[in-house]
């Protein structure tokens, strides 16, 4: 007969034991999308300075959109991509340059929750886009900046 209170007793302080750990713990829930901030390089590219302006600012507004930044001109893309080349000693691809055939650009960095692969994805129906995981290959945030 002390069997069945003890089992009893058991059995309740088990479940007990099992629910406060469920509430203390709960399970995670897989959320889609990078949580570290700038986990990934989503870069859009510009045919003209006025339509990265504002398309920068339509996504200022997209709630999938935590942040853009690095907005550059084509102008400034283009003096960058010279300083590197003739860093790199290629002056005669700094020369050949042309403030016309660069880019302008913006990068984009996707709010919390937001599969970074499949809103590139969408803005490349639209746009010419790079998209880089740098939390798969972390060599590439660090030459990224």
């Amino acid at each position: 007969m002390v069997r069945r209170p003890l089992l009893l007793t058991v059995g309740l302080a088990l479940a007990t034991g099992v629910t406060a750990l469920l509430v203390v713990f709960p399970q995670a829930r897989h959320v889609p999308g990078a949580p570290t901030p700038y986990c990934t390089a989503l870069q859009v590219l510009f045919d003209a300075d006025d339509e990265m302006r504002r398309v920068a600012d339509e996504l200022r507004d997209d709630d999938r959109v935590r942040e853009v930044r690095d907005e550059r001109t084509k102008a400034e893309n283009h003096r960058r991509l010279t300083d590197e080349l003739r860093e790199a000693g290629r002056e005669d691809l700094a020369d050949a340059a042309a403030v016309d055939h660069t880019p302008a650009s913006l990068r984009v960095v996707e709010a919390f929750g937001v599969d970074a692969g499949v809103f590139a994805d969408e803005l490349r129906l639209r746009h010419r886009v790079n998209h880089v995981d740098a939390c798969e290959n972390p060599e590439v945030l660090q030459e990224g900046d």
